[in-house]
């Protein structure tokens, strides 16, 4: 039996809510996304999500729970030729020190938080992180 063993990498994103709007992040692509990023060796996406939040926001976060994942495809991308599995956790944020990191790993970035029902209004960003939102938002309730 052959087994298809494509290999993927592993991208882990927070979805974190704050009076009543989410928190997005603006990548070098100049696009909003989740805030996250790629499994480090050994790390569980968990860890992941912990680590990313507080190292891009200044946010101590528990995920509560994993609420959603996507093939992704980057076109022009080096190392995502067939594309990064992202999943998305809903987080609790327990803490925030306001430190934010504008020049990151991929480039330059900058958060914004974004009311809900502004996703749907233009704001550039791929439409499953919206869908994730969105199913993160009726986990929170």
């Amino acid at each position: 039996m052959t087994w298809n063993t494509m290999k993927l990498p592993v991208s882990v994103k927070g979805i974190v809510f704050e009076e009543g709007e989410v928190w997005l992040r603006r990548n070098e692509r100049q696009e909003w996304e989740l805030p996250g990023g790629k499994l480090d060796p050994g790390e569980q996406p968990v860890e992941t999500v912990e680590r990313e939040l507080k190292e891009e926001m200044g946010m101590v976060v528990r995920p509560i729970a994993p609420v959603h994942a996507y093939r992704h495809t980057i076109p022009g991308s080096a190392d995502e030729e067939n594309g990064v599995l992202v999943i998305s956790y809903l987080c609790e944020m327990l803490d925030s020190t306001g430190d934010f990191e504008t020049e990151g790993e991929s480039g330059a970035a900058s958060f914004r938080r974004f009311a809900l029902d502004a996703l749907d209004d233009g704001v550039s960003m791929p439409r499953f992180y919206v869908e994730a939102i969105r199913l993160a938002e009726s986990a929170a309730r």
